[in-house]
């Protein structure tokens, strides 16, 4: 009599379902790989299946583990930014905070171009995203920091701290959003070290301009 091993078979793996112990690597080397790609080609004319070559994976893990490439670039900004929010709600000086600002930049030279093309600009993917879960708390933390700056004399009593937390940031990020130009018109890329001494520029010049 043949036995019926209907039952005891297993199903077979949904397609596109990762293997036990894969899952988190495939999903980080997603989030990894597609800031620079959303960095460089914007979202509305990034592929998933580019996505998907970049982390070296199928398509189908961009749709598994986000649904579409919406919710992997909420995640890209989310792993980006994080850590920024955290320092901010810890930090006690400015110095101290744009040191850590500018390190967590440099790690991800990217992340400036995709602030531009999908934060700043008219119609960016992630404006709404930002202003709900990062702009107003940064905006806060970034006076209270100024605020505590004036009072410890750093920073002179009539420093408008909107224009000056715009000056400072808009120096410290600027080198890097012209990086992708050094090699053709200077012809040197801009190094850590060299990214580095902007940073240091830019705080020697914001400290003759503005700190007390």
């Amino acid at each position: 009599m043949t036995q019926d091993t209907s039952k005891t078979r297993s199903k077979p793996r949904r397609v596109g379902r990762p293997k036990d112990g894969e899952g988190d690597d495939r999903k980080a080397r997603l989030i990894a790989a597609a800031g620079p790609v959303f960095s460089r080609q914007g979202f509305a004319a990034t592929k998933i299946s580019e996505l998907a070559a970049a982390a070296g994976v199928t398509p189908a893990m961009v749709h598994y583990y986000f649904g579409g490439k919406e919710k992997l670039l909420e995640a890209v900004f989310e792993q980006a930014f994080e850590p920024v929010k955290a320092a901010l709600a810890t930090t006690t000086t400015l110095e101290e905070w744009v040191t850590f600002f500018h390190g967590n930049i440099l790690k991800k030279r990217w992340m400036p171009h995709l602030m531009l093309r999908e934060v700043i600009m008219e119609g960016g993917h992630l404006n709404a995203f930002f202003l709900q879960n990062y702009g107003p708390y940064f905006a806060q933390k970034w006076f209270t920091l100024m605020e505590a700056e004036k009072a410890a004399g750093r920073l002179r009593a009539d420093a408008h701290e909107l224009r000056h937390i715009v000056l400072l940031i808009s120096m410290i990020i600027h080198p890097f959003v012209v990086a992708p130009m050094s090699g053709p018109m200077m012809g040197e890329v801009f190094s850590d070290e060299e990214m580095i001494r902007f940073r240091d520029d830019a705080l020697r010049l914001f400290r003759k301009g503005a700190m007390g």
